[in-house]
């Protein structure tokens, strides 16, 4: 997993999970779960999770 931080507030964990060997959004809740919890000081709701590379605008 990759972890990037948007300037407008938002942690975008992001990486790719194989939907044909794993529950992909599963996978990915748990994940953002995980996060949250080691990062308790982080709202919540600017935690995003992306299947796949996430790529940063040119406003980013």
């Amino acid at each position: 997993m990759e972890v990037s931080y948007t300037l407008d507030g938002y942690w975008v964990l992001s990486g790719y999970v194989d939907q044909k060997y794993d529950d992909a959004q599963a996978i990915m809740a748990k994940a953002k779960e995980q996060f949250i919890k080691a990062n308790p000081l982080i709202d919540s709701a600017k935690v995003v999770v992306v299947n796949g590379e996430f790529e940063h605008g040119k406003d980013d």
